[in-house]
């Protein structure tokens, strides 16, 4: 594997490191046990993200990223000031948010590089954060209106 590849990739597991330190340090800032326990959630969530961009780096490679579909609700949320009376739902916004972003930094990577693996690579970065936003977009779907339930 080119060592610009490598490089890439452990700066996608290192950004994941960071979500799961700030979920983390989140979860232990907040009053609600139902948003510690979001949070302490989100954190896991990080954790194995970054184990399976881990496989990218194995002869393996990566795992299969299913075909997502993007609600936009990252688009309308608004990101709500985190305090200590946080809800389960407002910690949601903050996580789709962040995937937002992460999502977009992939995507404007992808529009600087030319064909050819470190694209591929790439575009497996994308596709794996825009699974774990969709994944966030569900998740916030069934706290934030659990009347449709």
């Amino acid at each position: 594997m080119r060592k610009e590849i490598a490089d890439l990739i452990h700066e996608a597991m290192e950004q994941h490191e960071l979500a799961r330190d700030f979920y983390h340090r989140l979860a232990h800032r907040v009053s609600h046990p139902e948003t510690r326990e979001m949070f302490e959630y989100l954190a896991k969530e990080a954790e194995e993200n970054k184990n399976r961009l881990h496989h990218c780096l194995t002869p393996e490679c990566c795992p299969v990223v299913p075909p997502v579909h993007d609600l936009h609700l990252a688009e309308h949320l608004k990101v709500p000031e985190v305090t200590e009376a946080l809800s389960p739902k407002e910690a949601l916004a903050v996580a789709i948010k962040r995937s937002a972003g992460l999502c977009r930094f992939y995507q404007s990577l992808l529009e600087l590089q030319p064909e050819g693996e470190i694209r591929r690579r790439l575009e497996y970065l994308a596709r794996a954060e825009s699974s774990n936003k969709e994944k966030l977009e569900n998740l916030y779907d069934t706290v934030a209106f659990p009347e449709v339930w």
